[in-house]
């Protein structure tokens, strides 16, 4: 592991040995914590009072906050056991200090980001109105696969069962085909030498992914899907009587490299440079190795992972430096494919990053004003989403579904799909599919916000799933189990999901 990397320890070290390793014991006195912050040394982040003795809480990184965290800046600096990686600003881009200055952004040399090659694709032989009995027509962003196949076992168990249709796109092209009524059809789209092909497609009874033709003058759009509030794409479509809106799980991305890179880490101003500016920095070293842009992997500027990039890094979404890669698919492939892997970034959904660990690597991420960086997981091996949870990284937002109203409600194929998720509490099998497709069900987040990229605020969700999370990705819980109320303790009275929790 790199030496850099904070490895905080998980319980207190014994009273002796730590002291021992940080200072003399006849020098060490001490009322309260912060009588001990001048014996902290190296990567010793929090050293707290014990019977008159500093010693090292296993906390990190140095510097952290230690109280109880109300402020996003608390929140990104607050002590943890989870790893951590910093970045340095000032010795690798020559911003030094709180005052220093971003340089503005460039627009791309060619107006704008370069798009991929055209790959052929063979036309589908099935047809999508023949999925099910039922079918659900949706489009939007191309990361909704994972969650997809995860709630299509959901939809078929249904009284009556449904099949979901999926055309991918973006995530604005999923707000649009619901808000814009010229734009409500979704069509298949054959493959030209400048046009890639993109047929719709859906998951069968197995599990595999069927590509499918849709009706010749094309299907009404059910659900668009979108990781953005749908005013990122238009100020004018907010929901309201004619159109609603969902909101369902987190997801996360993050800057994703091939696993053959010798890169750990990235920073918001890294980022910025690099995405913004071509990696070319005016006022320090150019971000290396990241200075060709024909080797960062994005996603045009309707895609969700740049619009929260966008507003994470303080570059406009329409400006982005690198090359369309059409598709999430085609971000892990080109990543993944890599002739130049050292000078390749991409940004990804940890939804893909996670299936795809054996050949790429997220960047720990470090914030504006944030001490060091993160992994969206405590370890780079574990895929408990801790630091997103508990608003240690940054760069995530919701999944979206809108739909239409209908006498003041969805349609009967879209209200199959939505209304599991508008529940006060989802059911466990719907959770459990949240989970499975590395996002997180709202229940299990610490933080919350209420805009897009905003700031962190206390999540005011009054149900709680964080120890079936817990379980459910590591097998193991610190909570105590519990079947009905009266097994729980009444500092965490409620049984959720198996678990004594706080609400």
């Amino acid at each position: 592991m790199n030496q850099a990397v904070n490895v905080a320890l998980a319980v207190v070290l014994p009273l002796a040995s730590a002291c021992s390793v940080m200072i003399d014991r006849d020098m060490v006195q001490c009322s309260t914590d912060l009588d001990c912050a001048k014996f902290e040394t190296g990567s010793t982040a929090y050293a707290v009072c014990s019977q008159g003795i500093c010693v090292n809480s296993g906390l990190g990184p140095k510097g952290c906050f230690s109280g109880t965290p109300t402020t996003t800046t608390q929140y990104l600096n607050a002590c943890t056991a989870a790893q951590s990686m910093p970045f340095d600003n000032c010795a690798k881009l020559g911003l030094c200090g709180a005052g220093a200055v971003l340089p503005d952004p460039v627009p791309p040399q060619s107006a704008t980001a370069l798009t991929a090659t055209i790959k052929a694709v063979a036309p589908p032989t099935v047809r999508c109105a023949d999925a099910g009995p039922n079918v659900i027509y949706m489009t939007g962003t191309s990361d909704f696969g994972p969650l997809l196949k995860q709630v299509t076992p959901l939809l078929a168990a249904n009284t009556p069962p449904y099949r979901a249709v999926f055309m991918a796109g973006t995530s604005c092209g999923g707000v649009n085909a619901v808000f814009d009524p010229t734009l409500t059809l979704i069509k298949d789209v054959p493959g030209t030498a400048t046009k890639a092909a993109n047929y719709a497609y859906y998951f069968d009874d197995a599990g595999t992914q069927i590509s499918c033709l849709l009706d010749p003058a094309g299907n009404v759009v059910d659900i668009g899907v979108s990781n953005l509030y749908s005013t990122v794409c238009n100020l004018a479509y907010a929901p309201g009587g004619l159109i609603a809106g969902y909101t369902g799980p987190v997801v996360t991305f993050g800057f994703t490299v091939p696993d053959f890179s010798t890169q750990t880490s990235i920073s918001v101003e890294a980022a910025h440079i690099i995405f913004g500016l071509g990696g070319i920095n005016p006022v320090g070293p150019n971000v290396s190795p990241w200075i060709d842009p024909m080797y960062y992997s994005i996603r045009n500027s309707g895609a969700g992972s740049t619009a929260l990039a966008a507003q994470l890094i303080h570059v406009p979404r329409t400006a982005f430096w690198g090359v369309d890669r059409l598709s999430t698919d085609n971000i892990r492939d080109s990543l993944v494919q890599s002739a130049q892997p050292e000078e390749s970034i991409g940004i990804l959904s940890i939804d893909y990053a996670d299936k795809g660990r054996d050949n790429l690597r997220v960047l720990y991420l470090q914030g504006e004003g944030q001490i060091a960086g993160f992994l969206p997981d405590s370890t780079g091996r574990s895929f408990n989403k801790a630091n997103v949870r508990d608003g240690h990284y940054p760069l995530w937002g919701y999944v979206h579904f809108y739909t239409a109203n209908i006498n003041g409600a969805p349609s009967a194929a879209a209200g199959a799909f939505v209304m599991g998720f508008s529940l006060p509490k989802l059911d466990v099998a719907l959770v459990d599919a949240m989970i499975d497709a590395s996002l997180v069900p709202q229940c299990a987040m610490k933080v919350a916000r209420d805009t897009e990229m905003g700031g962190f605020i206390h999540n005011p969700n009054n149900y709680q799933c964080g120890c079936h999370f817990d379980y459910r990705t590591t097998g193991k819980t610190s909570c105590t189990p519990c079947t009905q109320l009266n097994d729980c303790p009444a500092s965490a009275p409620a049984c959720n999901y198996g678990f004594c929790e706080t609400e």
